[in-house]
């Protein structure tokens, strides 16, 4: 979700449900621009104090308010942190949401 902080973009959210083992995870993501071919790119990353910034899975979402599923495959059974970045200046609106494959309607 894109939202504001001190009239700045603030894209990140913090999942304070830890993932369960064993099981699949999918990406549910939109977005809308008034720019043609316009992209955001989601990366999902280890939430816990410490932990790398490096993401434990990517996806590139179109602008175009189409609602895309991606399969993340299984994720760590901790804290996540799902953060949408590229430019977001002309951007509307934009989600990304991650849960089990079988909650995620099917999508392009």
């Amino acid at each position: 979700m894109v939202t504001q902080k001190d009239g700045h973009p603030d894209s990140q959210s913090i999942l304070r449900r830890s993932a369960d083992a064993g099981s699949e995870y999918g990406m549910q993501a939109a977005c809308t621009s008034a720019t043609p071919g316009k992209t955001l790119s989601v990366e999902v990353r280890s939430g816990e104090p410490g932990a790398s910034d490096e993401a434990i899975a990517t996806a590139e979402i179109p602008c175009d308010a189409t609602v895309t599923v991606n399969g993340l495959g299984g994720l760590p059974a901790e804290p996540i942190i799902v953060d949408l970045r590229g430019n977001q200046s002309d951007v509307l609106s934009a989600y990304a949401i991650v849960a089990p494959t079988a909650s995620l309607p099917a999508g392009r």
